[in-house]
């Protein structure tokens, strides 16, 4: 699913249309999105219920979101500068709004690529990878707090991008009673911005920080584009081979299937991931798996691919069930690192659906 690229105040009117195909549309200010053939549209009043409210015939209407840095520096053409790092922890001020369902929300960044952890206001937090907060139901006055961290990448000289992406009410978990579905929740939206790197990060060496190293047996390969595939990832739009030229798109395998919304994992010792993305030749991207909004690990972190045309970048993977909670929400991150190589085009920020991994019968 892609969002449009900008540096400016980004905004998002979360409008889910109920249309019981499995597909994915292009985030600008209007999300359009759909429901599983297992989702059933129902009055919510709180996240643990199915997160689907009517109005009118055939919308949903979640709420609104915005996101931006606080007084941030201009430069003489009026833009904004770049955050400058001067070692030790760095603070960026940030600013978000929210309206209706939108008020929970975490937050994901990215330097060059890499998932960046972070504090949440204050120094003495611990480190993760997401904090999740609630923010007023108020969409005209924002709510400030900053970033605090240390960069896990970088050097005196470089000027490495950063990105910071919203995802939309990640304390929400279907319970497999009420809901199987996570429905239009845990989109993203991305705001960009560039860190000038005055000094030497030291190495970030935090215990607070969650090192989940779940992952086993990985393994990265190419396999060329395939009719069946194209057709799998056509949705409101047809997906030829004119599309891979200019857009990107994913699949994620558990077990072999695509699953759309929930997986059992009762009774299991590990579980397969195949993990494909695809599309702009290129593009070079570094890919995260996330359980529960926190990344996941094997002997790295991330996984670094560069797209080409006519093929499929692959990452193959074992995720140990014994690790795991009861319910568990899983996602790929991809980020891209070349994005400014492509001036003309929108280069952004790919994430799967949300999955729900559950130990359980089906």
């Amino acid at each position: 699913m892609n969002i449009r690229k900008g540096c400016r105040l980004v905004l998002l009117m979360l409008i889910i249309s109920l249309v019981l195909i499995g597909c994915s549309a292009d985030k600008t200010q209007t999300l359009n999105s759909s429901l599983s053939p297992s989702a059933e549209p129902q009055k919510a009043s709180a996240p643990s219920k199915n997160p689907f409210e009517t109005d009118g015939e055939n919308q949903v209407i979640l709420g609104r979101m915005s996101h931006r840095f606080a007084n941030p520096k201009l430069d003489q053409r009026g833009q904004r500068a770049p955050m400058a790092y001067n070692g030790g922890e760095m603070k960026i001020d940030y600013q978000v709004a929210a309206s209706g369902k939108a008020n929970n929300v975490g937050f994901l960044i990215f330097i060059n690529g890499q998932p960046q952890p972070y504090k949440f206001n204050s120094t003495e937090t611990p480190y993760e990878y997401m904090h999740i907060f609630e923010v007023p139901d108020d969409d005209e006055n924002y709510t400030p707090f900053t970033f605090v961290f240390t960069p896990i990448t970088g050097k005196k000289g470089d000027q490495l991008s950063i990105n910071i992406i919203s995802v939309y009410n990640p304390g929400f978990t279907p319970d497999m009673k009420e809901t199987s579905s996570y429905g239009g929740y845990q989109t993203t939206l991305q705001l960009d911005g560039i860190i000038s790197f005055n000094t030497d990060p030291k190495p970030l060496d935090d215990p607070s920080i969650m090192k989940q190293e779940v992952l086993s047996d990985v393994r990265q390969t190419t396999e060329p584009i395939t009719r069946e595939l194209l057709e799998k990832a056509s949705g409101f739009e047809k997906v030829d081979l004119n599309a891979l030229d200019k857009k990107v798109y994913n699949e994620l395998q558990i077990d072999g299937d695509v699953r759309m919304d929930n997986y059992s994992i009762e009774g299991k010792d590990k579980v397969h991931v195949t993990f494909k993305l695809f599309g702009h030749p290129g593009v070079q991207y570094r890919s995260t798996f996330y359980i529960n909004h926190q990344a996941i690990s094997a002997k790295k972190v991330s996984f670094e691919t560069k797209l080409t045309k006519g093929n499929v970048s692959v990452i193959e993977a074992d995720i140990e069930v014994e690790k795991l909670e009861d319910f568990n929400t899983f996602y790929v991150v991809s980020a891209p690192l070349n994005a400014n190589d492509f001036p003309d085009d929108v280069i952004i920020l790919d994430k799967t659906a949300s999955v729900l991994l559950y130990k359980g019968k089906e």
